[in-house]
């Protein structure tokens, strides 16, 4: 794989080398280096092991732009070079430059008809494939910029629905198990991000739209083929992306007993990715200037089977992890190069060789949380959160200070059908959390006979890993809902001890008695001080509360925030070589 990463353009005096550095440097002898420009990137090709766990770079390159000829001569001769080494180079992955494209061209392929090309020395084809991460972030600059995309049947595909979803959510506060808020929306700001385009054009938001317009909200009429939209890019994204033996639906890596449903389903993706359209009469999308993210999903696909047919099928693979062609590999590399500047994270050219040359032999340095990518195997460095802490004890309430809510009287739209589908997926965390702080097993046991929750919405939306809450507990965050919203409208939030007085106002809306009944017998086998019952009721509450908290202040400060400039300067200045 290959790509570039924006340097400083600086010349500085190498006492090793007894030259400048800082110019334009392929490789070659040059008479006269005085005459080229100052480098203001560097082309760097990494090897990434299909059957072994390894990637390594192997060269570099300061450039100052390539032309597609340039780029073709430099790639060939670096394939014959690796070729000595015995190592069988089957793809080639780089993003979506222009120039890129019309490398292939150089290549004798064609994106269209044959996105592969012959090896320069040895007997095999080479497949092309364009980045799953760029062509997602890509699709999503498309979409948003237009504003509504048309399928093969004229049906509108409309950014407006995935607005209403971020108004929606962030006027009431809660979040309908998806990742979209106003960043998402305002995606100029950060369109190097990955994690907001995959997290736009998910599964999850999919699954949100469709509860909503299932339960008829104005707001999200005929958003069906937006739905299905979304669906086709998560999926396929997801066969672009598998990276685990164990994961399940379309994460699942290529093998004999997936290759079927997953190829079946490349067939009706690049049917429907081929007929977009960005006006109804108009052409394909493929065949305008935003052709670059959907026509990279294609060529992805078609020649992610044909690797399967030639390696899987001959018995030379066991299975493909499409992971593996991510260019991730090298943008966490270049992340590794900027952390190891310390506080310079744009270095020059003796410093990004100084940096090249030690993440060859020290490969602990790890990629910043900040970077365009993440690294999917974190190790946790111990914090001082590591410590133990030391709990204070509040201040003991004045009952009198507590002012008595009555749930009764609250208005309905406070917890509407909407949020009621949000109170349930997140009670079934809740219980998975309080069934672990319990140390009785009589109550875990009581707890697990208690009745479930029917949720069309966790049913649609879990693939596993979502808990259906019981119905007690349900009816408990419910309140606690109702509770905590009374406080936020009232502006009581930052009151002292808000905690302790929401969980005392939810108790006291609560019908103990009639909650939880299968505990009535173990009650009276306890201490009349020791009430499970009423501690278990006590610690839903706390933690329900606690999630509500948490998300407040977080939303709150994410709203306050109204512009984010630091990582987008950041961006600026790195690109401009300064």
């Amino acid at each position: 794989m290959m790509d570039e990463m924006a340097i400083r353009k600086q010349l500085e005096w190498s006492h090793c080398e007894k030259k400048f550095i800082g110019y334009v440097d392929c490789g070659a002898v040059i008479s006269e280096p005085d005459n080229m420009p100052l480098a203001k990137e560097a082309l760097v090709y990494l090897l990434t092991g299909i059957n072994e766990r390894w990637k390594i770079p192997v060269a570099y390159f300061y450039i100052h732009g390539l032309t597609s000829q340039e780029r073709a001569e430099i790639t060939l001769q670096l394939l014959r070079f690796v070729a000595t080494s015995g190592v069988e180079v089957i793809a080639l992955t780089f993003d979506g430059l222009l120039a890129n494209i019309k490398m292939c061209t150089e290549f004798n392929a064609d994106v269209y008809d044959k996105p592969y090309f012959r090896h320069p020395t040895c007997d095999h084809d080479i497949v092309i494939f364009f980045d799953a991460a760029h062509m997602l972030k890509l699709i999503r600059t498309t979409w948003a910029s237009e504003g509504v995309l048309y399928d093969n049947d004229g049906n509108h595909i409309k950014w407006e629905f995935i607005e209403n979803l971020v108004c929606l959510q962030e006027h009431d506060y809660f979040y309908l198990a998806n990742k979209v808020n106003s960043k998402h929306i305002q995606w100029q700001k950060n369109k190097m991000s990955v994690k907001l385009a995959a997290q736009t054009l998910s599964q999850s938001c999919a699954t949100a739209l469709q509860m909503l317009m299932e339960e008829g909200h104005p707001d999200f009429l005929d958003c069906a083929p937006t739905i299905k939209f979304l669906r086709m890019v998560n999926n396929a994204f997801d066969c672009l992306n598998s990276r685990s033996l164990f994961s399940h639906g379309f994460k699942r890596p290529l093998r004999a007993d997936t290759a079927f449903q997953t190829f079946t389903f490349f067939t009706e993706a690049i049917e429907y990715i081929s007929g977009l359209k960005l006006h109804p009469d108009g052409k394909c999308i493929i065949e305008t200037k935003s052709k670059t993210g959907f026509l990279g999903f294609i060529i992805d696909m078609k020649n992610l089977k044909k690797i399967y047919q030639e390696y899987v099928e001959t018995r030379c693979l066991k299975y493909i992890l499409a992971y593996k062609f991510s260019q991730d590999h090298l943008e966490i590399f270049f992340s590794c190069i900027r952390t190891m500047g310390g506080y310079n994270n744009n270095p020059n050219c003796i410093q990004f060789t100084s940096a090249y040359k030690r993440l060859l032999h020290h490969n602990e340095v790890k990629s910043s949380a900040a970077a365009n990518c993440l690294l999917l195997d974190n190790t946790n460095i111990l914090t001082i959160s590591s410590t133990i802490k030391i709990k204070k004890s509040p201040k003991e309430l004045d009952e009198e200070d507590i002012e008595d809510i009555m749930v009764d009287d609250i208005p309905l739209q406070l917890i509407n059908s909407t949020v009621h589908h949000a109170v349930l997926y997140i009670s079934g965390f809740i219980e998975m959390r309080m069934l672990k702080k319990i140390t009785c097993k009589t109550c875990i046991q009581l707890v697990n006979e208690s009745k479930e929750a029917n949720s069309i919405f966790i049913k649609t939306k879990s693939l596993g890993n979502l808990h259906y809450p019981r119905q007690a507990i349900y009816f408990i965050a419910t309140v606690a809902e109702k509770v905590f919203n009374i406080y936020r409208i009232d502006n009581k939030l930052q009151t002292k001890n808000v905690l302790q007085k929401m969980i005392v106002n939810v108790m006291r809306n609560l019908e103990l008695n009639s909650i939880f009944k299968n505990f009535n017998e173990h009650v009276l086998d306890n201490d009349i001080l020791e009430n499970h019952k009423y501690d278990i009721i006590k610690t839903i509450i706390e933690l329900y509360l606690k999630v509500k908290l948490y998300y407040f202040g977080k939303e709150f400060t994410r709203k306050s925030h109204l512009t984010y400039i630091r990582k987008n300067l950041t961006k600026i200045i790195l690109f401009k070589g300064q």
